[in-house]
């Protein structure tokens, strides 16, 4: 017994002639072992099952219906079957018509007066195949179309014969600047800079038959508005529509290209360097500290030690018992904090030299996701130290002497004084011992400025109410007036210079001595006020006393005296 096919299918059978029907049942049942047949005698009552959307796996029309027939029903019948088959069951031996319903999509063409079990059996089973194999073959067009059109990179189809372009996608469009009825006019050649032109059909052609390709070196495109980019290339070349053609992909690496070439001149830097380059790890190891992953030519030549020796160790091994702890205390909170860091360490050469050098630790970010490094720069300031401690010491050898001539001065002074004084006890006359004590006010208020000058931290800048309190009390000292004077200051904290303060300092003698000398006559208690303030940029000096006042008679335009 011959053994039937036990796939399951379901078949509609468009056929007015119960007589045929009939036939292709039992033709069917022959073959078929889980056939299952619907039937319907016009084309309305078909189209009413199909968009039902009940599933049909074929469809066997007959091409004379009641309500439609030939050409119309076929364009009728394909226009609402989609994808299921149809095979055409008809009287009709017509070949060209039988040719032109295959071009319209029917799957089959049989003639029923040639129609057996095996015929049917055979245009079922190819029909069902042809579908599903046409199936694969639309999805696989739908798959590379996709990955044509929503490729994120462009995409080009042009001809190896003529470089026009048959095709792109929306990312060459968007990328380009050229619309794709701008691009369908154009050829390959158009998009190249015009002395890159020859070359690039050289290469085209060169590699014409080439299934995989990736062009090497540098390749450049021009887009719409002029600009230059650079692309790397890949494609294949294939057959479509009878020619020989390329599909490509262009990847815009103008920007990576710019990114190496900045990363080779900063790796040019930080080799040709002369300052020292250290890059670390950006936590530390528990045990060691971070670890030295780099290190330039001018470390080696700083330190002794090449890169080498230094890898995978820490900076401390440059440390010695004479590197500040202070300074690697505030380097190491500091990088706790991923604060960038400066500091000035005595460290120590491979041949034990020490040096001194300065640091800037920087950690290196990589955006949101934290710090990836630490960069430290190191200068050798071994001579600068050196010119600053000689400079130091220069300096304190000079505020040595100066000190010593401040002093010297101020004793030569005390020592002329002294003469005076001697001299003023000794003379008879009035007048001119009043005289010489006037002298002798000026060469004290000289010699307090010089004196308080060799005592101070600075040998140019002196605290103006400090003056005044030293030449009140010297006035008060040398003249042994015997008078209870009460001396008053309100002071602000200005400095003058010296050349400021010994003129300055002998007017004030001058308006001390006179209050001293004449404004307390027949009194035993008065009062000095003394002000200093500041303003507008100016220093203003107040000196009042509550005595006698100057005679009503006094011009000061007329006065004789100093």
């Amino acid at each position: 017994m011959k053994r039937r096919d036990n796939r399951e299918l379901h078949l509609l059978v468009v056929e007015d002639n119960i007589g045929d029907f009939v036939l292709v049942e039992e033709f069917l049942l022959e073959e078929f072992e889980q056939i299952r047949l619907s039937h319907v005698t016009t084309f309305q009552k078909a189209k009413t099952q199909i968009e039902s959307n009940t599933k049909y796996d074929l469809i066997l029309l007959d091409l004379s219906l009641p309500d439609n027939n030939g050409e119309e029903l076929i364009d009728d019948m394909m226009t609402i079957t989609h994808s299921t088959p149809v095979v055409i069951l008809t009287g009709y031996t017509d070949l060209a018509f039988s040719a032109k319903s295959l071009a319209k999509g029917v799957s089959d063409y049989l003639l029923k007066d040639e129609l057996s079990p095996t015929l049917l059996y055979k245009s079922i089973i190819y029909s069902l195949e042809r579908n599903i194999f046409s199936a694969k073959i639309k999805e696989s067009e739908k798959n590379y179309r996709d990955l044509f059109e929503l490729s994120p990179e462009p995409m080009m189809l042009f001809c190896l014969d003529t470089y026009k372009f048959l095709n792109v996608n929306q990312a060459a469009i968007s990328n380009y600047g050229y619309s794709k009825e701008e691009f369908l006019s154009m050829t390959l050649l158009d998009i190249k800079p015009e002395k890159e032109i020859e070359s690039a059909k050289d290469v085209i052609q060169e590699t014409r038959h080439a299934k995989n390709i990736t062009l090497q070196g540098e390749h450049r495109h021009v887009k719409k508005n002029g600009d230059i980019i650079y692309v790397e290339i890949t494609g294949s070349s294939l057959e479509y529509e009878g020619r020989d053609v390329r599909i490509a992909l262009a990847r815009d690496v103008t920007e990576k290209r710019r990114e190496e070439e900045r990363l080779k001149l900063l790796e040019s830097v930080i080799t040709h360097s002369t300052e020292a380059v250290v890059i670390l790890e950006a936590e530390p190891d528990k045990k060691e500290g971070r670890r030295i992953l780099y290190v330039n030519q001018a470390f080696t030549n700083m330190t002794g030690y090449n890169s080498d020796e230094v890898t995978g160790k820490t900076l401390h091994f440059l440390n010695g018992p004479k590197t500040d702890q202070d300074q690697l205390e505030k380097l190491r909170q500091s990088m706790k904090r991923w604060e960038i860091c400066e500091v000035e360490l005595l460290n120590y050469k491979k041949d034990g030299t020490r040096f001194w050098i300065n640091t800037s630790m920087v950690p290196v970010g990589k955006g949101e996701d934290g710090y990836s490094h630490w960069v430290a720069i190191g200068r050798n300031i071994t001579d600068q130290k050196m010119h600053e401690q000689q400079l130091q010491t220069t300096i304190q050898e000079k505020e040595v002497l100066l000190s010593e001539i401040h002093h010297r001065v101020k004793n030569n002074l005390a020592v002329i004084s002294g003469m005076m004084q001697l001299q003023a006890f000794d003379e008879k006359n009035r007048e001119v011992q009043l005289r010489l004590y006037d002298s002798i006010f000026r060469i004290q208020t000289m010699a307090t400025i010089h004196e308080l000058l060799y005592q101070s931290e600075s040998f140019s800048q002196l605290m103006f109410s400090d003056i005044i309190e030293k030449l009140v009390k010297g006035v008060n000292d040398t003249l042994e007036s015997g008078k209870d004077i009460d001396l008053v200051i309100d002071k602000a904290e200005i400095e003058l210079n010296i050349n400021q303060a010994i003129p300055c300092s002998l007017i004030i003698n001058e308006v001390i001595t006179n209050i001293y000398k004449h404004a307390f006559t027949g009194r035993d208690h008065g009062r000095v006020d003394v002000k200093i303030s500041e303003q507008n940029g100016k220093v203003i000096l107040k000196i009042a006393d509550d005595g006698v006042g100057l005679p009503d008679n006094f011009i000061i335009d007329d006065s004789g005296s100093l």
